[in-house]
């Protein structure tokens, strides 16, 4: 027997991709997602090995996180004013010229500590406008009713990327080095810019702003995310997850070479298990839709992870660990697909941009955990510092679950309720 009604699940899965503007954004993104995951792998293992210092390790990627706190207060104003396209396209010739810039220093031989901090600052800003720019393009693009579908399709790319980016980077560290490494960031870098040069320039907006005012933009989101409980909890547990979960990622490096006695390429597996969990997640995430609340598959993910970190840095067994790692990346896969869809399927079009820019500030005050976990490992070791940030992460996030029902029970947008289509594009 047929399965009609599963058949017309997966068609509307897969709607948005009869949208080229949207297919080229997926496309782009992918690749986005897998330079980016590369690097940050790279970046750790190269500055272990010039320094030695797990905090130096943690220091380098806060220069890489703490531009989402400095710009994120106007990246949603700027958004608005400059809208997304735009944004995207200077964001990525300036990923291209930073990658370029390391490439040829480690080429060299002239690269130094403090240019890795200042182009991971460089790197940084430009994600601060990327992401949300990239994320706030969606419903415009395929509707706010397909939004859940499209992300679902962005996150089952960037969870792909999650895989082939870490595991990559490790076996190009170990055959080419960290050159080589950098000279596939380059050409993956050009050509997403090539790809997304392609993307149509969209007509003008009726509800697009006549003048910028960022103050008052800033504010007037604020008030929004504020009065939004469902986009509220996702704001805090957003600000938990990145000061006190995710951190972790800085001492992987430290983690693979110190705990585990691995190699570049055990690194590289570790980085991989995470994102092979990922799309696990997906798969159960797709299963509970519609069964379940978006906000309590949101809140169970993200106390998922943090439980499972927790476990992960009591393990000292290779084969464990890439365990934890899988099973805390369904718990991400959660966390990671349902924040930006609670945020862009409950606020208005009007201030979509600006409440994605909320959600950037409480991804940038992520620095003080890397700092912190740094710090930490720096005095009592690796697992350590990640064991006593990841229980009380499940703590709040679970307590967050509890008194917040607005988040809890949080669903998607009825169809029925929401004609409205993609704006009209100029050109094809």
């Amino acid at each position: 027997m047929t399965d009609i009604r599963g058949d017309g699940e997966r068609r509307r899965l897969l709607d948005p991709l009869g949208i080229p503007d949207y297919r080229r954004l997926l496309i782009g993104n992918g690749l986005w997602w897998q330079a980016m995951w590369m690097e940050l792998l790279v970046v750790g293992w190269l500055v272990l090995e010039l320094t030695d210092s797990p905090w130096l390790v943690a220091l380098v990627t806060f220069y890489r996180a703490v531009p989402l706190l400095i710009w994120g207060f106007v990246s949603g104003a700027v958004i608005d004013r400059m809208g997304q396209r735009g944004i995207i396209l200077i964001c990525q010739s300036i990923t291209l010229a930073a990658y370029t810039c390391v490439g040829l220093l480690i080429w060299s031989g002239q690269v130094a500590y403090w240019q890795l901090c200042l182009l991971s600052f460089v790197l940084g800003s430009a994600w601060a406008f990327d992401w949300p720019a990239r994320r706030s393009y969606m419903p415009d693009l395929v509707g706010k009713t397909r939004t859940v579908d499209a992300m679902m399709l962005e996150a089952f790319v960037q969870m792909v990327s999650r895989i082939l980016g870490p595991f990559s980077a490790g076996l190009l560290l170990d055959t080419f080095g960290a050159s080589g490494c950098y000279a596939v960031l380059v050409v993956l870098s050009g050509v997403t810019l090539a790809i997304l040069l392609g993307m149509s320039v969209p007509a003008a907006r009726e509800d697009a702003p006549k003048a910028w005012t960022p103050i008052r933009d800033v504010m007037e989101g604020f008030r929004y995310v504020r009065g939004n409980q469902a986009i509220l909890g996702t704001f805090l547990i957003t600000l938990i997850m990145n000061n006190l979960a995710f951190p972790y990622m800085t001492l992987l490096p430290v983690f693979a070479r110190d705990v585990l006695g691995q190699g570049p390429t055990g690194l590289g597996i570790l980085g991989a298990g995470n994102g092979i969990g990922s799309l696990f997640g997906l798969l159960i995430i797709k299963a509970l839709r519609g069964k379940v609340s978006n906000g309590l598959i949101f809140t169970g993910g993200s106390a998922l992870f943090a439980v499972t970190l927790f476990a992960f840095a009591n393990s000292t067994l290779f084969e464990l660990s890439l365990a934890l790692l899988i099973i805390a990346g369904i718990g991400q896969a959660a966390f990671g697909m349902m924040q930006s869809s609670i945020v862009l399927t409950n606020s208005s079009d009007e201030m979509r941009s600006r409440a994605m820019g909320c959600l950037v500030i409480a991804i940038g005050t992520g620095p003080a955990g890397r700092l912190q976990v740094g710090a930490l490992a720096e005095t009592f070791g690796a697992p350590m510092a990640v064991a006593v940030q990841a229980a009380p992460c499940a703590l709040v996030v679970l307590a967050l679950m509890v008194f917040m029902p607005g988040l809890r029970r949080v669903r998607e947008p009825d169809p029925t309720e929401d004609g409205r289509e993609p704006f009209v594009s100029t050109g094809s």
